[in-house]
């Protein structure tokens, strides 16, 4: 989950009240080609503080917090929600090799959020990766400027191999715990304030209010059969959260404490019987699945 990490840190360093929601969806064909459709969609909350640190970017040039100052580049937050083509362009060798920029366009979600969607095309699914690379470059460009590190070896992934008309998605989204909903700034300072690392979580839920976070898997012509757990028709969910709801949940902050105290708790095992518990949040649990295609 390094890319939802990665979109954490971003909404932290922006404002306490920012947030959006996201969803990217694989769609493969039996012949390996297919394309990458990518959802962004931001509060008014958050367009709102995009605008005024935007303005204040300007304002601050040469200052404290502008490149090379010491903070954040605020000039490239206009950006986040309006990315222009060649910026869009770029981002598809985020999402593997061969993977090419097809169609964006500006709109809405059924509550009124603006962002945009992007289309990406490929023609083998062999290539395609999604990990914290796969987020639009802006994002990741002013987290850098923040001067936090990304690794691309941290976190889960979604890598494919296709043999004849059988697909296998090897996700480390499950393995890789919950990398991102847990942070341990917070996790210490909650320390240091003599709180339990639950209660600190809890107080990130506001920050995180509407925000949802989704991979999916289409099979574009259909599908024979597959070993996937969660599966509507044609699609299957690969993870899927309410990351508020999530970071309320008891069975989350029980596990958090539990952790702290003793972090040889906390397992990868320990984390899949954990993401089960959690009403929030859907994850396939395997490490491997595979899809027959139509």
């Amino acid at each position: 989950m390094r890319s939802l990490s990665l979109l954490l840190v971003l909404l932290t360093l922006l404002s306490n009240t920012s947030c959006l929601r996201t969803s990217t969806v694989v769609k493969v064909k039996k012949d390996g080609t297919g394309s990458i459709v990518a959802r962004y969609y931001f509060s008014p909350e958050m367009l709102a503080m995009v605008d005024q640190l935007g303005a204040l970017g300007g304002a601050l040039a040469g200052a404290e917090g502008a490149p090379g100052a010491g903070g954040p580049d605020l000039g490239l937050i206009g950006e986040l929600a309006s990315p222009d083509e060649e910026s869009l362009r770029a981002d598809a060798a985020g999402y593997g090799e061969g993977v090419r920029y097809a169609k964006h366009e500006p709109g809405k979600d059924d509550e009124g959020w603006e962002g945009y969607s992007v289309v990406y095309e490929f023609d083998d699914i062999r290539k395609v990766r999604i990990d914290q690379n796969s987020v639009p470059g802006t994002a990741k460009d002013f987290v850098e400027s923040a001067g936090e590190e990304l690794k691309n070896d941290e976190g889960g992934a979604l890598t494919f191999a296709l043999e004849g008309d059988l697909l296998t998605v090897k996700s480390s989204f499950a393995r890789a715990g919950m990398d991102g909903l847990v942070d341990q700034k917070q996790m210490d300072q909650a320390k240091e304030m003599g709180m339990a690392p639950s209660q600190a979580i809890k107080m990130a839920a506001g920050m995180t209010k509407g925000m949802r976070i989704g991979f999916f898997l289409r099979a574009e012509n259909g599908m024979v059969e597959t070993t996937a757990d969660h599966v509507t028709d044609d699609l299957i969910t690969l993870s899927d959260g309410e990351i508020s709801k999530v970071l309320l949940d008891p069975d989350l902050g029980a596990f958090i404490d539990k952790a702290a105290a003793d972090p040889e708790v906390a397992t990868p095992e320990a984390y899949k019987e954990l993401l089960k518990k959690l009403e929030a949040i859907t994850v396939e649990s395997k490490d491997e699945i595979t899809v027959k295609l139509k």
